[in-house]
């Protein structure tokens, strides 16, 4: 422990540093997380909670008691070699302990840490969720998704169709959208059952394959394209 943390140890006072909470969250939350994937932010806060009463208080207190301790027994050393005076230090320990329990240890966690973790679990929280929309707002529309992984089951030239079980259930965990939306959408596709009735139907069907269309070409995959521009002219000449 260095110098210019020993104060704030002493006094109890390292709890209600913001930054330092921050860290052992931070760190806490990610290395639970690389070893279990569904590790949760409100299984990072019990542990944060374990480690302040079973380390962070006890380890305060034994330090402080053997501190006291050695204070104590430097003056006498011959009278603290004696059985009795060891047993009543096991007393003082306990009462001692349930004492600072009560008027430091308590009121410094409901008062001063609890809050500042809770705070923190808040802001990050929605950071968290932020990036998650900021993520779903920059993602393909269904429609194009599925355009592109149908060229790519075409060219593939996998067997079955795209709407035989599982491939669906797949395409779910793959794009993070609804089963049931994925499926009516490959529908549409492989079925060739278009809904050009309203002009805005014919809009979001124009753009899905220009952002389909755009995204072969990213990765120079001509066939993928042409595949694309010959179904959607065969769309398009129904619709006329």
């Amino acid at each position: 422990m260095k110098l210019n943390e020993v104060i704030p140890f002493l006094t109890f006072s390292a709890i209600a540093d913001h930054a330092k909470i921050e860290e052992q969250f931070n760190n806490c939350h990610s290395n639970y997380q690389s070893r279990f994937p569904y590790w949760s932010i409100n299984a990072t806060r019990r542990k944060l909670l374990s480690t302040f009463w079973y380390t962070t208080v006890f380890r305060h207190f034994v330090v402080l008691y053997s501190i006291a301790v050695l204070v104590t027994a430097s003056i006498d050393l011959k009278t603290w070699l004696s059985s009795a005076i060891f047993l009543l230090c096991l007393c003082l320990f306990c009462i001692a302990f349930f004492v600072m329990l009560f008027f430091i240890y308590l009121p410094a966690f409901q008062s001063t840490y609890l809050p500042l973790l809770d705070s923190y679990l808040e802001t990050y929280s929605g950071k968290h969720l932020e990036g998650i929309q900021k993520c779903k707002k920059e993602q393909y529309p269904v429609m194009t998704l599925m355009l592109i992984q149908y060229c790519y089951h075409r060219l593939a030239g996998a067997d079955g169709s795209l709407l035989m079980d599982p491939n669906p259930r797949l395409l779910m965990k793959q794009y993070g959208v609804s089963q049931k939306m994925i499926d009516s959408t490959l529908r549409t596709i492989v079925l060739n059952n278009w809904d050009q009735s309203k002009l805005r139907k014919r809009t979001e069907i124009t753009e899905s394959f220009e952002e389909a269309i755009s995204y072969f070409q990213s990765f120079g995959l001509e066939k993928a394209v042409q595949l694309l521009i010959t179904l959607h002219q065969k769309i398009m000449n129904r619709a006329t």
